[in-house]
């Protein structure tokens, strides 16, 4: 198959299949373009020089400060890089800072044919890109005054069965509790960073309804309703 011939089939093939392909192949390909939620945070990636989970909000971008929970992170970065869905979480807030709850709330409702208040919900895993949302309410079984977790993912997810009922993803977000093959434990104590997730679906196509917070490193998930959505301007 010639050069040509190649970047065809690569077209029609999945996101997955892509990343596959010979490096000869995939350096002919024309650069994607970065969503503005992934590039914000590419931003703030290489402007840290401090960070730490916590339930408030205590940013100097001057100074390279970023302590935050998941939700302020969120809504930092689409305040910056999608003012239009940041928006939306705030008025199904209503009494303030955003929570985990509002997140997944927002794009649980979203449309899925067309993008309504910056928001536009997915179905399918294989559709997450960089820059895109997952949010999820606190499962009954976990202890804790969280009402979720929201993060951005960083990579494309990966299939790891046939079936596609169990993927990978690399995320970043900020968390006190690393999740599997996690940046914090080698640069920071909490906050910012990325690690691997494991998202559970139990009909192919279908929504995410489990987690596993550490990624391959345990089958132990959590099951809830996990919504994956995507901001625009």
């Amino acid at each position: 198959m010639n050069l040509r011939a190649a970047l065809v089939a690569l077209s029609l093939a999945s996101p997955a299949a892509a990343q596959h392909a010979p490096r000869s192949v995939r350096a002919a390909q024309p650069a994607v373009a970065r969503s503005p939620v992934a590039a914000e945070i590419e931003r703030i990636r290489g402007n840290v020089r401090s960070t730490r989970y916590v339930h408030a909000t205590r940013v100097d971008e001057r100074a390279g400060r970023y302590d935050f929970d998941c939700s302020a992170m969120a809504s930092l970065v689409l305040s910056h890089a999608a003012p239009r869905a940041h928006a939306a979480v705030l008025r199904r807030n209503g009494r303030g800072r955003p929570v985990a709850r509002d997140f997944h709330d927002v794009i649980a409702s979203a449309p899925v044919d067309r993008p309504r208040d910056g928001w536009l919900r997915l179905t399918r895993m294989q559709d997450l890109r960089p820059g895109d949302v997952i949010a999820w309410r606190r499962p009954p079984t976990v202890a804790s005054r969280n009402t979720g977790h929201v993060a951005f993912v960083h990579e494309a997810p990966r299939r790891l069965d046939r079936d596609g009922r169990r993927w990978s993803v690399r995320i970043a977000d900020a968390t006190s509790i690393p999740h599997g093959d996690d940046t914090r434990p080698r640069q920071h104590q909490s906050g910012f960073g990325y690690g691997t997730l494991t998202l559970f679906v139990e009909t192919p196509g279908g929504d995410p309804t489990a987690y596993g917070w550490y990624g391959l490193d345990t089958r132990i998930d959590f099951r809830t309703h996990i919504a994956l959505g995507r901001a625009v301007r």
